[in-house]
């Protein structure tokens, strides 16, 4: 990340908006809902740099304001959908056959049906308000989570250790919790790191389309939608909540690439070399390691054989191996 303009633009932008959530309402909270009827509707000035509302309050206070309820109704979405989305796509890979078809066609579906119509529809069907902005960007989130996860939760289904755990009678509950889910956090955090800067351009966008927050609360969207009717006579007014969304929504999805790279990286190379460790020659014992398996053979009932080689062993690998050596020992 050191190496990448990208991760610290991203990095800039997340923490300048985390900061400006925690300090923004103590500071400019009281001007943000200070109403001056001799300040109607006011222009850029030096006393007011974007202007004033309808009831005479400071524009740029309430931008930096809302900074801390449009990251939060954002997190809150990301949790909503991430949730919804991993359990969706975890699923299929330890229900029986029909239960799984059925939970990966609704995904199917779900995913082919565009995501703002479907974003709109819940909101809808919710009510207007923060709750049912949430509940439909969360809506067309999931899909999207629930795809990935089935991706990944079918890679992981099929290694050694999962069949062993099935084996030796583990329920299919602490497959996916014990074994599936821990080996695919990695990526799916990641993903919801992007997920949030979505959320933050979908909230903003069911407020401006005044299906989100409604007055008396307030979030960038809302500030664009109050702003839009006098955007041909003063654009600044709707130029900070639209500047403050971008921004946002730029950080996140920067530094959710940064980390993927990171990761990939990662993945590729096996573990991240700490600066200033000498490297470790081939065939060495990493002191480090827990348990070093090499050239072992697993058998289990059916004819069915393991086979595996490693000399630096991940968890995976170690779980593996135990597992393994239990089923053999109770053959």
């Amino acid at each position: 990340m050191r190496r990448s303009p990208s991760a610290w633009i991203g990095g800039v932008l997340v923490a300048a908006m985390l900061i400006l959530a925690i300090i923004g309402p103590p500071i400019w909270g009281e001007e943000a809902g200070r109403v001056n009827p001799q300040a109607v509707l006011q222009g850029a000035s030096a006393a007011h740099p974007l202007g004033t509302d309808n009831l005479g309050r400071d524009l740029l206070a309430r931008v930096l304001v809302a900074a801390r309820f449009s990251l939060l109704l954002a997190l809150i979405t990301t949790a909503v959908g991430g949730g919804v989305g991993v359990l969706l796509g975890a699923l299929p890979s330890v229900l029986p056959r029909r239960p799984a078809r059925f939970v990966t066609a609704t995904v199917n579906t779900l995913v082919a049906f565009p995501g703002l119509l479907l974003a709109m529809f819940t909101a809808v069907v919710s009510g207007l308000g923060a709750r049912g902005a949430v509940l439909g960007v969360a809506a067309a989130i999931a899909p999207g989570v629930a795809r990935l996860t089935q991706t990944l939760a079918a890679s992981i289904a099929g290694a050694d250790y999962v069949a062993a755990a099935r084996m030796l009678g583990a329920s299919r509950m602490r497959v996916l919790v014990r074994h599936v889910l821990p080996n695919i956090a990695e990526p799916l955090i990641l993903n919801l790191t992007q997920a949030m800067g979505l959320a933050l351009l979908g909230l903003a966008s069911m407020s401006f389309l005044g299906l989100g927050v409604q007055p008396p609360d307030f979030d960038w969207g809302r500030l664009l939608y109050d702003g839009f009717s006098r955007i041909y006579v003063t654009p600044v007014v709707a130029l900070g909540p639209a500047v403050a969304v971008t921004l946002a929504g730029i950080g996140f999805n920067l530094l959710g690439d940064a980390l993927a790279q990171v990761a990939s990286r990662r993945g590729e190379h096996g573990r991240v070399a700490v600066p200033g460790e000498a490297p470790r020659a081939a065939g060495t014992p990493d002191p480090e390691a827990v348990l070093e398996v090499r050239d072992l053979t697993v058998a289990f009932p059916g004819d069915i054989t393991r086979y595996a080689a490693c000399r630096s062993p991940s968890p995976q690998a170690r779980s593996s191996a135990w597992w393994g050596s239990r089923a053999a020992a109770r053959a």
